[in-house]
C-alpha cells in the first residue's frame, strides 16, 4: 500500500500530536509505503529521525498565497507519488485527490449550534463553515475520534454514516515514554490547562473563576497555568482581565511546550482543567489520566462519552458553580484519589494505546482502498 499523508492543514493543538504520532508510528514499518507532506512551522516539534526522514516533505505555509500555492503544489505531490491512498490528517483539505481520500475531522464548531456570545458567528464565519462543508464534502470517507461526532457530522454534512470511521484518540507515543503518576509538588495547587488558544476553549472564563476562587476560599493557594505565548495577543488579554479583576498573580503563561515539556507539566500540575465549549475530540483528557491528574472538564455530550465517570463536570459558563468544584478538588484528596483511580480505569477503556490507533488506521485505509476496488469492478 502506498500512503500519502497530508500534514498541511495542520498549525497547532491536537492535531499535531495526532499526525506526530503517525509518522512516528510509519516509521517503525517497513509495509507501507508512504510520503508525508508537512508545514515548516510543524519540523520544530517532530522527532529528529520524523524531520530528517527523506520521506517527509516540508512547505511553507505563512500566508493565504502560501495556501493558494499548495491547492497547486498538492496535486503534483500526488502525481508524482501516485499513492493507493491520501490521508489527510485533519481537514478540510487544500485539494482534492485524485487517489481515494480520507480526511481526519476536527472541527467541533461545524458540528454544534451556536451557543452564548463566544461561539455566535459572524457573516464571515458563516461563510467560512459553509466553504468548509463544500470541501469536506469532496472526501470519500472521514475518520473521527468519537461517535457523538461521528453522527453530527453525518448530519451536518448530510451524508452516509457509512462514511464514517471512528478511530479513538490516544496518548502521543512520544509523552507515553514518561513515566506517569507521580506526586504534584506539596504546596501551591497547579491547574493546567493543557490546549492551544482557539475561541471553543473558553480560555477566557479563567480570570473569573479564579476571582470567585479568591474570594470564596480566600486561604487557598492555587495557580492557573496555560500553555501559551506569554507574547501572544491571546494570552495578553486574559492576563489583562485577571490584573482588572485584582487575581494577576494567580494566572500564568508556561508557553508552547514540547512533549518532554509538556510532560513534565503535567507532573507539576495538581490538576488539569479544559473548559472547553466544543470538540471533536482532545488529547488532554487521556493525557490527564495517563499522567493520574484529576480533570476538570466542561458538562457536554462529547466528554461524557470520552470521560465517563473520570472528571468533575461543570457548566461551562457558570464561573461560580467551576470555581466551588475546583476548590472542592483543591481541599478533599478523597476526591482527587477518586479521580485519578477513574481515570486508570477509563484510559484502556475509552482511548486506544498509539499502536493499536495505528493498527486501526491502517485497516482503515486497507478497507477503503478495497471498497473503491470494489466499486471499480462494478463500474465495469
Amino acid at each position: 500500500m502506498k500512503v500519502l499523508v497530508d500534514c498541511t492543514p495542520l498549525a497547532w493543538g491536537g492535531g499535531v500530536q495526532g499526525a506526530i504520532a503517525l509518522l512516528v508510528n510509519l516509521r517503525q514499518q517497513s509495509d507501507i509505503d508512504w510520503q508525508a507532506v508537512v508545514p515548516i512551522p510543524l519540523q520544530s516539534f517532530l522527532p529528529p529521525e520524523v524531520a530528517f526522514d527523506a520521506r517527509v516533505f516540508f512547505v511553507q505555509k505563512r500566508h493565504n498565497f502560501d495556501r493558494v500555492w499548495l491547492r497547486y503544489k498538492l496535486p503534483h505531490i500526488e502525481a508524482a507519488f501516485a499513492p493507493d491512498i491520501v490521508f489527510t490528517v485533519s481537514g478540510p483539505a487544500y485539494f482534492r485527490a485524485r487517489a481515494y481520500h480520507v480526511v481526519g475531522f476536527a472541527l467541533p464548531t461545524l458540528i454544534y449550534k451556536p451557543d452564548g456570545p463566544l461561539t455566535s458567528p459572524t457573516l464571515l464565519g458563516k461563510l467560512t463553515d459553509w466553504l468548509r462543508c463544500i470541501a469536506l464534502r469532496q472526501a470519500d470517507h472521514f475518520a473521527v475520534q468519537t461517535q457523538v461526532v461521528a453522527d453530527r457530522l453525518a448530519r451536518r454534512l448530510q451524508i452516509d454514516p457509512d462514511r464514517i470511521s471512528v478511530i479513538g484518540n490516544c496518548v502521543n507515543p512520544l509523552l507515553a515514554q514518561h513515566s506517569p503518576g507521580e506526586d504534584p509538588p506539596i504546596g501551591c495547587f497547579g491547574i493546567l490547562i493543557p490546549t492551544a488558544y482557539y475561541l471553543h476553549k473558553n480560555l477566557e472564563i479563567t480570570p473569573p473563576v479564579a476571582a470567585a476562587m479568591r474570594r470564596l476560599d480566600p486561604e487557598l493557594d492555587f495557580e492557573f497555568r496555560f500553555t501559551l505565548e506569554p507574547s501572544s495577543p491571546h494570552w495578553r488579554a486574559i492576563a489583562a482581565e485577571a490584573k482588572r479583576l485584582g487575581i494577576a498573580d494567580r494566572l500564568v503563561a508556561v508557553g508552547t511546550l514540547r512533549l518532554n515539556e509538556l510532560a513534565l507539566a503535567y507532573r507539576a500540575a495538581s490538576a488539569v482543567f479544559l473548559p472547553t465549549l466544543r470538540e471533536a475530540s482532545t488529547a488532554v483528557y487521556p493525557e490527564s489520566f495517563f499522567f493520574e491528574r484529576p480533570l476538570v472538564t466542561s458538562d457536554m455530550d462529547f466528554a461524557r462519552e470520552l470521560c465517563g465517570d473520570a472528571a468533575i463536570f461543570v457548566p461551562p459558563q457558570d464561573v461560580d458553580q467551576i470555581a466551588a468544584r475546583l476548590i472542592e478538588l483543591a481541599r478533599s484528596a478523597e476526591l482527587r484519589s477518586r479521580l485519578i483511580t477513574a481515570g486508570r480505569r477509563q484510559l484502556p477503556r475509552a482511548y486506544p494505546s498509539s499502536s493499536e490507533k495505528f493498527k486501526l488506521q491502517v485497516e482503515l485505509l486497507h478497507r477503503v482502498i478495497a471498497t473503491r476496488n470494489i466499486d471499480a469492478r462494478r463500474q465495469r
